[in-house]
């Protein structure tokens, strides 16, 4: 097994040195089958955005266990379909969400790097994989810093300004089809072969593109260890999958699961939603004041006691601290503006968990850690 490793501007994500899965002598033959397959018998002409729907792994909080499954590491990112039509004069790329949206144009470094790939030349490919951009700091990846490049301002005016601030990078870990075939009825043991061989001759490099970093991820057969080694380095999960499961519609199966770490975000709390006169919930953005939602499981009456208190010694800036937060977030739901909230001149920083953020920036069932939290 290798390590995890992804380049980017800002460095590489690497992992200690962990046995790969081999590759298996009947993966290997499915994948041959399905090469010489006739186009007629498997046939798929690009992407039909209303009948595709990705597969997507199940939560759990348990990994599979056994010879019949791999294991992957879950990039925290974007799921991006690409469908990539290079057989013909009319030559195009085009970048789907995982609720089959069409974000082409959020993602040019990616669709341009596809487009220039020599394995990719000539041929019709139906790839599955993550956008996902590195944390500079922490080696890794990032949602909050994918989901800051998409809101960017800068990502809007000019792609290759962003790339230079939040480098994206391709993470592939399926493939759909193939020169025409539909490779769904495949087993996901021979689709990842094949998705190997697809890029084979430029495996020297770990990344497949000097413009964006795109490369297979690796698959695991000690899921166990590699869940040890996510908890050591504080990425966002395993994803598990039956070597023998065709792929299939959203999660109308049971061969793909996902086990996630708790997030932990340290957050700032800019107001208080009141109601009947007492503190519900605390309202809360990142650093940069995109709205995260609101906490109000683990907001016990000790809190209660130090908001009041906070808010007291700010009530005279409460119209400037409205007018504030109001103007500098572009992400602030319509339903909030509805509500009574006391807001803060003065941020108060709060430790939260959830257990996801998804791809408006929101968390998912978020909890109060730590009032105020003051890291060291």
């Amino acid at each position: 097994m290798t390590q995890p490793n992804l380049r980017g501007a800002h460095g590489d994500a690497r992992a200690r040195r962990m046995p790969r899965a081999p590759r298996s002598h009947a993966a290997a033959q499915q994948a041959k089958q399905a090469a010489a397959a006739s186009p007629s018998a498997m046939q798929l002409s690009g992407i039909d955005p209303h009948s595709l729907v990705p597969m997507a792994p199940i939560l759990s909080d348990a990994i599979p266990q056994g010879p019949l499954w791999l294991h992957q590491l879950k990039w925290d990112g974007i799921r991006l379909i690409a469908d990539c039509s290079l057989a013909t004069n009319e030559r195009s790329v085009r970048l789907y969400t995982k609720r089959m949206f069409d974000r082409t144009s959020s993602f040019v470094m990616i669709e341009q790097a596809l487009a220039q790939l020599p394995a990719l030349q000539g041929r019709s490919v139906v790839l599955d994989g993550e956008a996902v951009v590195i944390d500079p700091r922490l080696h890794r990846p990032s949602f909050s810093l994918i989901l800051q490049r998409q809101r960017s301002s800068a990502a809007k005016q000019s792609e290759r300004a962003a790339h230079q601030r939040w480098p994206l990078s391709y993470v592939l870990f399926d493939l759909i089809a193939l020169d025409g075939h539909d490779l769904r009825a495949l087993p996901y043991e021979a689709r990842h072969q094949q998705l190997l061989n697809l890029f084979a001759q430029q495996a020297q490099d770990r990344s497949l593109s000097n413009m964006v970093s795109i490369q297979v991820a690796d698959v695991y057969e000690d899921g166990q260890a590699l869940w040890s080694w996510v908890e050591e380095n504080q990425w966002e999960g395993v994803v598990s999958k039956l070597k023998n499961a065709p792929y299939c519609s959203g999660k109308k199966h049971q061969a793909s699961f996902k086990r996630k770490k708790e997030l932990e975000i340290a957050a700032l709390s800019y107001g208080l939603i009141m109601n009947e006169g007492r503190i519900a919930s605390l309202v809360l953005f990142t650093q940069e004041r995109s709205y995260l939602g609101r906490v109000s499981i683990g907001l016990h009456q000790q809190h209660r006691e130090l908001l009041e208190t906070w808010a007291k010694h700010q009530e005279n800036a409460q119209e400037q601290a409205e007018k504030q937060v109001l103007c500098s977030s572009n992400s602030l739901p319509s339903d909030l503006r509805r509500l009574t909230i006391r807001w803060f001149h003065t941020p108060l920083p709060c430790l939260v968990s959830a257990l996801e953020m998804n791809e408006s920036g929101l968390l998912r069932h978020p909890k109060l850690l730590a009032l105020p939290y003051l890291p060291e």
